[in-house]
Formats: C-alpha cells, structure tokens, sequence
C-alpha cells in the first residue's frame, strides 16, 4: 500500500499508524494472568545477550538450579543459527552458564545419575542429540542420519529417560514423512550407540480410547511433539495432530497405547508440552512451583498455589495461550494461567523457589 499524502497529512497518518502498532504489540504481548488459588509470577532475570525463544527446561533437584534452552530463531532443519543452553541459580537467579549449542534447541532433560543435560535439535530434518557436561559446561553432539527409509526421515523433539533405567533414552521422531510404517518414538542407548531403534510406530495397531473406552484400529500419531513421564514410569506423547495425549504402557500391557482426546470448553484443544508435578527424578510434593516459558514473548514465568495435590497434571495450550490443569479421565482442560503470547514449556520443581 502507498500512501501519496502532503506532509500535513502524513503528520497525521504516522501517529495513528504509530497508535496500531503500540496496539497490536499489547494483544501478541498481553500480560498473562493466573487463577485463584494459583499466583503467576516473572522470573525476573536477564538472559544472556543473545538468548531468545525460551523453550523446554528442567530443573536439577539436587543442585537447586534451572537449565533453560533458547532457540534464538535457529533453524529448525539445523541448517543456521545456533541455540543458548542456560544454567540459572534458582537461589540467586545469576547465569552459572551460557553453552552455544548448534542447531534448534527442543528437547532438553537432566541425566537422573550424572545430572548432566542432553538435548536434541532440529525437529524438522538433520536430528542431533547434544551431551553436556553439566559441571563443566563441555559437550558432545551426535548425528543421526535420516533417511527416506527411515527410521528417522525427519527429526527430534523432546526425550526422557526412564527411572528405573536411565541408561535407556527415547526420543520424539518428529516430521516424519508419514504416520504409517515410521516411529514416532524411538529407542536410543545412553551410551549414543549409531542406531535408533523404532519403539512406537506412528499407526498402532491398537489403541484403547480412555475417554470413551473404546477400542480405536486407525489413530494416526502425525505430529508428536513433548513427551514426559507419569508417576507409574509410563511414557505421554503430546500429539498435535489430533489433539491428543498417547500413554505408552508396558508393551505386555493387555491395553499397551492409550488416548485421551483433549478438549477446553468443550472444544478440541492442541497442547506442546505437558508435564506431572513431579520432579526430574520422580519426587512427588505438594508444594512446589511450576515454571513456564512463553516463547514469542521471551519471558519465563513462575505457577505457584499453597497446595499441589500430589500428581496432578498440567499442560501447555499453545494455541490459545493457557496453561491448564488436566483431567486425564474425561481430557478436559481448565485454564489454571491466561494470556500467555506463546506458552511452550513447562518444569515442575517439587521445591519452593526463593526468588520470583
């Protein structure tokens, strides 16, 4: 559009184009609010000069800190840019680190043994997983080829590591080519060995609806993104594309994949991340706080409540902008937080933070 105007005119334009802008900037960064009993909170710290789009992020139990991943607009196929891994003091709330990672930064958990992080990057095609030293800040990257033959034709999102055996790592396949005949979780040993091995395909065979309680032949898992686990060591897959939590039991299990659609406002609701109020390494607590990173809005946030029931659940509804408490028997999700610009991640620490 071209405006052909005298420079009177023009004085008046600019201020009301000025005065649309400053408007469309409130609504993308409107300021978030919680609700009752919950308290919404700024975790008030500068990142370093450089660390934008907070993503996914953990929090070390036992030496009191949060490890926050910015993608700084890399990108997602790896091919530009690098990400920040960030290491904050959770009594201080001082930068302890600053690691260049290479790549987009998505995935990010905390080894249970040796509290050192891993990460993966670069969802979209060239999947690497990163190894960082979390005393010293020195790290390893590893490629895994994709392949039009698979298993991986696309790239990595979020991993977890079981409990009773850390040694054993799985990984979102994210962006394959297609559903069927892929995996959208794979198997990969602690110690990087060159192979990932499918674990769960991205057509089940079978899959027990929890919501309806019926049995479904035809789900189609074709974009997973964060995963977790719930507190009896059980994998949950959020699935974007049908709006979708996936339980991924013991595969002895009469009912080894389960679905719960989820809906807010009785509507069908995508989510990126959800997360147990559990800690990195399992521990339970009624009192904790729940951190959250808004992404377009470069801001990291704090949940807190005088009471956590133990093991409720809680995820992050990316589309319009909540963090909501979720009941994994009917899949309906009740904003707890509002107005978030773009909630991504969320970390459970099952202590009290000391700083806002």
């Amino acid at each position: 559009m071209v405006f052909n105007t005298a420079p009177s005119a023009r004085r008046i334009i600019l201020p009301l184009l000025g005065a649309v802008l400053l408007l469309s900037t409130a609504k993308v960064f409107a300021n978030p609010s919680a609700v009752a009993p919950y308290t919404l909170r700024i975790f008030n710290r500068v990142p370093p000069k450089g660390a934008t789009q907070p993503d996914d992020l953990a929090v070390d139990n036992d030496n009191h800190v949060l490890w926050v991943g910015y993608q700084n607009n890399a990108d997602t196929t790896g091919k530009r840019g690098n990400g920040s891994l960030v290491e904050y003091d959770l009594f201080t709330g001082n930068v302890l680190k600053n690691i260049p990672i290479p790549g987009h930064i998505d995935g990010l958990k905390i080894v249970p043994i040796t509290h050192n992080v891993w990460t993966t990057q670069n969802e979209d095609a060239n999947p690497v997983v990163t190894i960082v030293n979390a005393t010293t800040g020195a790290f390893k990257s590893f490629s895994f080829p994709d392949s039009k033959a698979g298993p991986l034709t696309g790239g990595m999102d979020d991993l977890t590591f079981l409990l009773t055996n850390p040694n054993i790592v799985f990984i979102v396949a994210s962006s394959q080519q297609t559903p069927v005949g892929l995996p959208v979780i794979v198997e990969v040993n602690r110690a990087i060995t060159p192979n990932a091995i499918p674990f769960l395909m991205g057509n089940p065979h079978s899959v027990l609806n929890v919501v309806t309680n019926t049995v479904e032949t035809s789900d189609q898992i074709g974009d997973p993104d964060s995963m977790t686990l719930d507190p009896a060591g059980e994998l949950v897959l959020d699935n974007r594309s049908d709006d979708s939590l996936y339980i991924v039991r013991n595969p002895n299990s009469a009912e080894p994949v389960l679905r719960v659609p989820l809906t807010l406002n009785g509507s069908p609701v995508e989510v990126n991340d959800t997360i147990f109020t559990t800690s990195t390494f399992g521990v339970s607590s009624t009192a904790g706080t729940i951190f959250i990173t808004d992404n377009t809005a470069n801001t990291i946030y704090t949940l807190t409540k005088p009471y956590f029931p133990a093991n409720e659940v809680y995820t992050a509804a990316n589309v319009v902008g909540d963090v909501g408490l979720v009941d994994l028997n009917s899949g309906e999700v009740t904003p707890v937080a509002k107005g978030f610009a773009k909630v991504q991640g969320l970390a459970f620490s099952p202590r009290p933070v000391a700083i806002p």
